[in-house]
């Protein structure tokens, strides 16, 4: 600026040299020759140089005055790509949060309040996996451009990761349907059915809202409560917009709480495995063991997975949490002197896994346990996530030897589609009809149903849920070959179905499971 200023005042006085008047100033420089001596030529190439200085001097301005639009260009464009998502072009994180800032402040001056949804996309990364990254970013473009279309010029949008946008608007106080239609039209938009490349494509999606008074909170305040909103949607897997509350604040400091012992657990070898005894229905033999896990915490006890297992899914620990127990009961089973099967269950975030039939048969290796003695149970739901992934870990599985169970039967989507897609070696029908069929006419049809496809395409069927010995007798007639249940057992320590592998009965262990629940 000084420069400029600079250049400017040598013009101004250059100028202002030339246009004085002109009889004086020759005159002047006339006189002021002749006085010294100087020759007139002299004094014509001293005007000359003043002409030559004021036109280099006006070049320089025009030079510096284009130099400064083109740098403040720059840096207006360096700012916008700082705060655009390259990807889609909408705002990135920093973007939102400069924009969102400015919506507060407008809000606060409206007296109104700011109201913020969180939409994280379903089933994105199958995409990538399946057809790849070029369909996956040509998706998340149209998403953008659907999530952009439905908010309107009025409202900010922004991708702030990978798979997550954000919606912020400007809402009268205590309003909520505005925000709810809002997040229920953005969510219609989402998971609309795309063709890219001849492929169709369907992602789902999972959708937060907060709003606050934004004297009282920031916009990434704001932002958390949503996207806390929206881990409590995924979490109980809600295909709805879920407003933010404080009982979810709550439950999520109470599960950061159990992650981090989950963590400590983990590092202090603290799971253990239970075994579930599987009986031979007709003989009422033990055929072999379902492991469940067990938190042996030091202070709270043995404690039941319903208290664990959800979260340690969910924060990416049950895979080394699962290797743990896996291993322990492999241990223990292989000093058993009677030899019995073992069924393992997978969870579905591990059934995502391309090392998982690595990681189990190292496992068989380094313990001794053969693996035609072992059963991976799958649950219908983790292959309707991913049937290609689920394929070939399958693949792996049983090039090794592994058996497999679809576990869970019934529940699911597209059960028979599994069945010829994927080589089980038994289904298992889940509790939930066992323990109904008695009161409940359709419970008992879908177990009937169940049986006669089962034994139509040859392979055998496992009851769980049996608990007395009418259920007993109904599962038997119905041609139901393996069962599980607390009429046969319930889940005990390895050193407890040890003494029933060699007893030969279940008495010895009743009430396990009730001392498990009292100290849980």
């Amino acid at each position: 600026m000084r420069r400029d200023l600079f250049v400017l005042g040598v013009l101004i006085l250059s100028v202002m040299l030339l246009i004085w008047n002109g009889s004086s100033f020759f005159g002047t420089i006339g006189r002021l020759s002749e006085g010294f001596g100087i020759d007139h030529k002299l004094s014509f190439t001293a005007l000359t140089l003043n002409v030559a200085l004021i036109l280099f001097g006006w070049r320089y301005y025009v030079d510096l005055q284009q130099e400064m639009e083109r740098r403040a260009e720059s840096e207006a464009r360096a700012a916008h790509i700082a705060s655009t998502d390259g990807m889609t072009g909408l705002l990135n994180r920093k973007g939102f949060a400069e924009e969102g800032e400015r919506m507060r402040t407008e809000a606060m001056a409206d007296d109104r309040h700011v109201a913020i949804v969180s939409i994280q996309l379903a089933r994105f990364k199958v995409i990538n996996d399946r057809y790849g990254f070029d369909v996956g970013d040509e998706a998340l473009r149209r998403i953008a451009q659907a999530i952009e279309s439905v908010a309107g010029e009025q409202r900010k949008v922004a991708r702030i990761s990978g798979d997550e946008f954000v919606i912020m608007t400007v809402v009268k106080r205590g309003g909520r349907e505005g925000p709810m239609a809002l997040a229920e039209a953005a969510l219609a938009a989402v998971t609309k059915p795309m063709m890219i490349e001849d492929k169709l494509l369907n992602v789902g999606a999972f959708v937060g809202i907060a709003s606050a008074c934004p004297g009282e909170l920031k916009g990434r305040d704001i932002l958390r409560r949503a996207d806390i909103a929206l881990a409590h949607a995924r979490t109980g897997r809600i295909a709805r917009p879920m407003w933010f509350d404080e009982g979810m604040e709550r439950e999520l400091l109470r599960h950061s709480e159990i992650e981090q012992s989950i963590r400590g657990g983990i590092d202090q070898d603290q799971f253990i495995p239970f075994f579930e005894p599987q009986m031979d229905l007709e003989t009422n033999r033990v055929k072999g063991f379902e492991v469940l896990a067990r938190w042996d915490h030091p202070l709270s006890g043995i404690v039941t997975p319903d208290r664990f297992i959800s979260v340690a899914e969910e924060n990416g620990l049950i895979g080394a949490l699962s290797e743990s127990v896996i291993r322990k009961a492999f241990e223990a089973a292989v000093q058993w002197d009677q030899p019995v099967d073992l069924s393992v269950n997978i969870a579905p975030i591990q059934l995502g896994d391309a090392w998982l039939a690595q990681k189990l048969v190292r496992l068989l290796t380094e313990t001794g346990f053969p693996p035609e003695r072992l059963t991976v149970e799958i649950t219908e739901s983790s292959l309707f996530s991913d049937l290609d992934m689920a394929k070939t870990i399958v693949e792996s599985l049983k090039n090794q030897g592994i058996k497999l169970a679809l576990d869970d039967f019934g529940t699911g989507f597209s059960s028979l589609s599994h069945l010829r897609a994927l080589p089980f070696d038994s289904i298992k029908i889940d509790r939930a009809f066992v323990s109904a069929i008695h009161h409940d006419v359709e419970a008992e049809a879908i177990v009937r149903a169940v049986t006669t496809l089962a034994e139509a395409i040859d392979i055998p069927v496992t009851v769980e849920g049996i608990e007395s010995e009418e259920t007993h007798a109904a599962v038997l007639r119905y041609g139901c070959a393996v069962g599980q249940g607390w009429y046969f057992g319930k889940p005990m320590t390895a050193d407890q179905a040890e003494q029933l592998l060699r007893h030969g009965t279940a008495d010895l262990v009743a009430g396990t499971e009730d001392k498990v629940a009292k100290s849980a």
